[in-house]
């Protein structure tokens, strides 16, 4: 896909030829205009999603990236593909075309219902942006021209995850420069592809965008400490990519022409486009009218006055046995994150909570955040390690104050033991708190409750048996509310308790 002016002994091939580059070069334009305003129409409420989580801090803007960091990668390949035989089958193009649409149709109307609840987490939709749009491509220009830019589609599809982009910017630490700097090492990659006209200079090429991004990076920041974090995204690495390709550019033309383009742009193989196109803008109506998972409701319970910094009050009749902090989640809901766990045990027994009249003990994690965006990203569960779990419906309380938690039971099937969890989230001193209360039905002391730990990687194991063997290996669909009455008194108690210490009304 490139062109040079072509040149020849008399006016009349001249003009032939020029005809046919005008052509080609229309041609591909109109087809390639199609095609965007299919992906953006067909998904146009993805991108309106993403928009709003970006606007609101998420780390999800990185995607707009990518598309540039594509063309980046795409250009370098066009400018040095040529030669190629102009071998063609329509049936083919139809076909894997075809497939690579249903595909996408089945992402979006199956796969973004079984998963939900991890919908902002794993924006499954922007895996089937990217096979539309691929699947889109072969159908409009068949499958060998797009199957030359491979790497470049195996680029999108593997960054496009940002499942994948958060894991590993998490492991390096989870701070605004680990988020850029991730990023710009795909952008070396990029950088890379567009270069490689040898491994050596692909090699180099993904060194200097690198080493570019970096230093770009560390300017903004130095220069603007509290740039909006797509700042941090989008500068450093579209910086760096075009700053490298440019460079490699000039350094291999060095004493001949600068034309962009190296060769004229060659007549498309797929002639005719019509009925492909009729049946990419049908998928397109198909997925525009294909509702995505309801968006994450707005917090606005008002919770006690005072400092959110503090552990929670413990209630009367129950008394503190344990507190532990941890550090973990700075990285996940931000650098001024904290979640306290407090273990509390009832200073007598109830026969209604235990046979025995054995006095009950509880957890109470405290999850308190200035990025309230985070809580919708991570779910309450992420907070925990539950392979092999089970989890029930949920059911709403009223706690007092305008305070309406959600209890819910976790089965869990290598331990033998149910955890019931009662959640509920309100904001105090410009922050948001996220309570969850659990007991367990092991009313030993020594009883196991849910360890508060990173689980990204352990429940991604069991999004993939979601995958394979549907929603009821991960549901309890006959669960036992056992701890309904203790979970609902202890959490009326806690929530009071919050606001008498306050000065509020009891």
């Amino acid at each position: 896909m490139s062109a040079t002016t072509a040149t020849a002994d008399r006016p009349d091939e001249a003009f032939s030829v020029r005809q046919v580059l005008e052509h080609a070069v229309l041609v591909l334009a109109m087809r390639w205009l199609f095609l965007v305003v299919c992906v953006v129409v067909a998904f146009l409420h993805t991108w309106e999603r993403v928009v709003d989580e970006a606007l609101s801090g998420s780390v999800i803007g990185y995607v707009f990236v990518l598309p540039i960091l594509a063309g980046i990668a795409g250009q370098g390949i066009a400018r040095r593909r040529s030669g190629e035989l102009p071998i063609h089958d329509r049936q083919i193009d139809t076909i894997v075309g075809g497939l690579g649409v249903i595909v996408t149709i089945a992402i979006e109307g199956l796969w973004l219902r079984r998963y939900d609840n991890q919908y902002s987490l794993s924006h499954l939709d922007l895996l089937a942006a990217t096979v539309f749009s691929a699947s889109g491509a072969i159908l409009l220009f068949g499958l060998r021209p797009v199957a030359r830019f491979w790497s470049v589609w195996l680029l999108l599809l593997l960054t496009v995850n940002p499942l994948l982009y958060r894991m590993v910017a998490i492991a390096m630490g989870g701070s605004r420069f680990d988020y850029s700097f991730v990023l710009v090492l795909i952008a070396g990659v990029a950088g890379g592809i567009a270069v490689a006209r040898t491994p050596r200079r692909a090699l180099w090429g993904f060194v200097c965008t690198v080493i570019i991004g970096l230093l770009t990076l560390w300017l903004v920041q130095s220069v603007w400490p509290n740039a909006h974090v797509i700042v941090l995204q989008l500068v450093p690495t579209v910086t760096a990519a075009i700053t490298t390709g440019t460079a490699f550019f000039l350094f291999a033309r060095r004493g001949r022409t600068k034309r962009p383009l190296g060769r004229t742009v060659l007549p498309t193989t797929a002639r005719t486009v019509v009925r492909s196109g009729l049946a990419l803008a049908t998928a397109t109506v198909v997925l525009f009218f294909l509702p995505l998972p309801p968006v994450f409701p707005e917090i606005t319970t008002t919770g006690p006055p005072g400092s959110a910094s503090e552990p929670l009050g413990v209630p009367t009749g129950w008394g503190q046995v344990g507190i532990e902090e941890y550090d973990w989640v700075r990285s996940f809901f931000g650098r001024d994150a904290r979640l306290v766990r407090q273990t509390v045990l009832a200073n007598a027994g109830n026969p209604g909570w235990d046979a025995r009249s054995r006095p009950r003990r509880l957890v109470v994690d405290t999850l308190t955040t200035t990025n309230a965006v985070t809580l919708g990203l991570y779910p309450e569960a992420t907070l925990y390690r539950l392979a092999n779990t089970r989890t029930s419906r949920t059911l709403e309380l009223k706690l007092g104050h305008g305070v309406t938690g959600s209890l819910y039971t976790s089965v869990n099937d290598d331990l033998l033991l149910t955890w019931t969890k009662l959640v509920f989230t309100w904001i105090r001193d410009n922050s948001t708190q996220r309570v969850t209360v659990i007991s367990v039905d092991n009313h030993e002391s020594d009883a196991e409750f849910p360890v508060a730990a990173p689980s990204m990687a352990s429940n991604f194991g069991t999004s993939i048996a979601v995958f394979l063997r549907g929603n009821h290996i991960a549901a309890n669909e006959n669960p036992d509310f056992k701890d309904l009455d203790l979970l609902t008194e202890f959490g009326t108690r806690l929530v009071s308790a919050q606001f008498e210490r306050a000065g509020g009304a009891p």
